[in-house]
């Protein structure tokens, strides 16, 4: 009877620890796929896929934002009255208005830029371009413009509805002085030069001098000389050319390229208009 028992009780003990390792088995298959599973479902849905879906709805503004703020643009042509050689233009025009246009948001360069000069090669007027977003940015131009010095008689223009609009501007007023380079003696070519005529300029009108450059012709040699009134410009330097010999039989153009200008003869005892 006893030994009954004993072979009972150890049976039924065998055969429950076959079921527990099966039962381990099936859960630890599970497990490893649930991370899986986690991991695919934010991407359909559910909380992470929420967030990712709206931070898309915020992206696709910033992406339209360079086609919403670019303005069409208007084409501008700016004149400058005024002998200014082309790298010259650049410096003392162009590059300022092109980087105040585009820290300012208003526009920026056109599409080129020109010189027009006489049949004898000397510049009469130079121009270029500008592209600008707002007509607010005129009045940025010609301010800058004439800050730089512009010439009166200079405009700007561009077309609206069909029709062209003239926008003049300028401060300054010129004097060019024609030397006489064929018909003076030998002699004095070989001792007179411009530097010193410059320099006997310069001792006149100090911090005030505006030298712009010079032109050579077949015939003369001019200088140009700019201020906000040109007979004063020209009454200070007058008693200089007279007196310096290479000055002689030059001619010049006060108020030069202006409707008021007038043209003295500095070897005739007085003024001819």
């Amino acid at each position: 009877m006893s030994t009954v028992k004993k072979r009972k009780a150890t049976k039924p003990a065998a055969k429950k620890a076959a079921p527990k390792k099966a039962a381990a088995k099936k859960t630890a298959a599970p497990k490893k796929a649930v991370p899986k599973k986690a991991a695919a479902k934010p991407r359909k849905g559910g909380p992470g896929g929420g967030i990712k879906a709206k931070a898309k709805a915020k992206a696709k503004p910033a992406a339209k934002a360079p086609k919403a703020t670019a303005r069409p643009t208007l084409d501008v042509n700016i004149t400058l009255n005024e002998p200014v050689q082309p790298l010259d233009r650049g410096e003392r025009y162009e590059d300022p208005v092109f980087a105040a246009l585009e820290r300012a948001g208003l526009g920026g360069s056109g599409d080129g830029a020109g010189t027009l000069c006489t049949a004898d090669g000397e510049v009469d007027e130079a121009d270029f371009d500008v592209e600008i977003t707002s007509p607010a940015a005129i009045a940025v131009i010609t301010r800058l413009l004439e800050t730089n010095g512009a010439a009166k008689g200079s405009k700007l223009q561009y077309q609206r509805d069909g029709k062209t609009v003239v926008v003049p501007f300028g401060l300054t007023e010129g004097v060019a002085i024609y030397l006489d380079g064929v018909t003076q003696a030998p002699e004095i070519y070989a001792s007179t030069n411009l530097d010193e005529l410059l320099a006997k300029i310069g001792e006149v009108l100090g911090e005030d001098i505006d030298f712009r450059g010079s032109w050579q012709g077949p015939r003369e040699t001019a200088l140009y000389l700019y201020g906000l009134d040109a007979e004063r410009l020209f009454a200070r330097i007058e008693p200089v050319l007279r007196a310096y010999p290479l000055s002689r039989n030059a001619r010049v153009v006060v108020g030069h390229k202006s409707d008021a200008r007038r043209e003295v003869h500095l070897a005739a005892t007085k003024a001819s208009a």
